[in-house]
């Protein structure tokens, strides 16, 4: 099967917004053992999109076709899926019927402009929107089946994760001669790209039925396998012996598969030791606090952090000793575990963390230069363990690399049940 996505609006050729309805459809649907073909971006111009709509029906035999259904002057995607049909737009009842409701809910006024998003190309099928005004519209356009949803982000998804992907798995099944997958993501850090392919590099010819694809998401790098087989149940085999081979390699690099996220794992380990964790950052301004509470019922182990980016709140919030400050610098070895000592001890926690350091673009020394980072980690009962690590890249980066450096830290302990190495 062949799927493209063409994704309509001059705010994505303009550089205004960024694309991130694809990449999330693309993943997605390799979940199914399906690869997107071809991404195309084209502005608010009504030939360009009705040629595109044209060339993409010839070659695929999915499109989703995402923007420019809205009630404004410059959504035009649905004209031109008519004009490519060559059919009138038609007003459809049903369409109209849902606008009423939903205006009606909000104590909004139905405006003239508002009901354009009840004209669709004749023929067409509509599918109530669960998350927003405009419906999806299917279309049909000789072999091709072109679904056309809104480019918010979220009424994308819900129509995509809701009607979309489950009709493309329909349309799969249905496939003659269907070849069967089964996919994994293997998700690692600290580990760079180029060494975990030459790391996995020797698994490939052991395991003839999976393909070995690499990701970088930074700081992470992941492992993509996808088995294929005349089966499903050979297919989920072959990605079950492969997944083992590659577990057995990466050993405690290898944080999570598929969709756990590092603080989803982090987290987890943290419930399972029954630990609780205070953090004291500088140069990370809080990084690290913020990924932890993305996790629902973080409260339960993450009791709080400070952000200590001066030395005077080093010493007032983490409690670094001012002969410290002056004997060995606010980035230093000392300095880092200090903070973690004394951010555990304050907040009576299993754990304290910290990092300091030169994010850049100014500032650093000769023996510690910009990018340098001290990452600690203080464990009542244990030696406190600090590592020193050298960062390459912009101020976003180094920073970026400086909290998971300190999250990894942290992790590893976990693993091994102490602070110390």
């Amino acid at each position: 099967m062949r799927v493209e996505l063409l994704c309509t609006g001059d705010e994505l050729v303009t550089g205004l917004i960024t694309d991130t309805n694809s990449p999330w459809f693309e993943a997605r649907l390799f979940e199914l053992g399906v690869k997107v073909e071809r991404v195309q971006l084209v502005g608010d111009v009504r030939p360009d999109i009705t040629h595109a709509l044209l060339e993409a029906a010839q070659r695929a035999d999915v499109v989703l076709v995402s923007g420019g259904l809205g009630p404004t002057a410059d959504d035009f995607t649905l004209e031109c899926a008519a004009a490519a049909l060559g059919v009138p737009l038609v007003e459809d009842a049903r369409v109209v019927e849902w606008l009423q409701a939903r205006y009606r809910n909000r104590s909004v006024p139905l405006t003239p402009s508002a009901l354009r998003m009840a004209r669709v190309p004749q023929g067409a099928e509509v599918v109530r929107n669960p998350a927003g005004s405009a419906p999806m519209v299917v279309l049909r356009l000789g072999r091709c089946r072109l679904f056309f949803v809104p480019g918010v982000p979220r009424e994308y998804r819900a129509l995509a994760e809701g009607e979309v992907l489950p009709r493309i798995r329909a349309l799969l099944e249905a496939e003659p001669g269907r070849v069967y997958r089964a996919f994994r993501l293997l998700r690692t850090v600290g580990i760079p790209e180029s060494q975990l392919d030459a790391r996995v590099a020797p698994l490939s010819p052991l395991h003839p039925q999976v393909v070995f694809g690499f990701r970088t998401h930074a700081p992470e790098n992941h492992v993509k396998l996808m088995a294929s087989a005349s089966s499903q149940a050979a297919a989920d085999a072959a990605l079950a012996a492969a997944e083992a081979a590659c577990r057995e390699l990466l050993g405690n690099s290898l944080f999570g598969v598929d969709d756990e996220a590092y603080p989803q794992a982090l987290a987890r380990l943290l419930t399972e030791a029954g630990a609780t964790l205070a953090t004291a950052e500088s140069c990370s301004g809080g990084l690290i606090a913020q990924q932890l509470t993305e996790v629902p019922g973080a409260s339960a182990f993450f009791i709080g952090g400070v952000v200590s980016y001066s030395e005077k709140m080093k010493m007032a919030w983490a409690g670094v000793p001012s002969e410290v400050l002056a004997r060995h610098t606010a980035v230093s070895r000392q300095t880092a575990e200090a903070m973690a000592e004394g951010i555990r001890a304050s907040c009576g926690t299993t754990y304290g963390l910290s990092v300091t350091g030169y994010a850049g673009p100014t500032g650093g020394t000769a023996e510690d230069p910009v990018g340098t980072v001290y990452c600690a980690l203080a464990q009542e009962g244990h030696p406190t363990r600090c590592e020193r690590f050298s960062l390459s890249g912009d101020r976003e980066r180094v920073r970026l690399f400086a909290a998971s450096s300190a999250l990894e830290l942290l992790r590893q302990a976990l693993l091994t049940g102490g602070a110390a190495s």
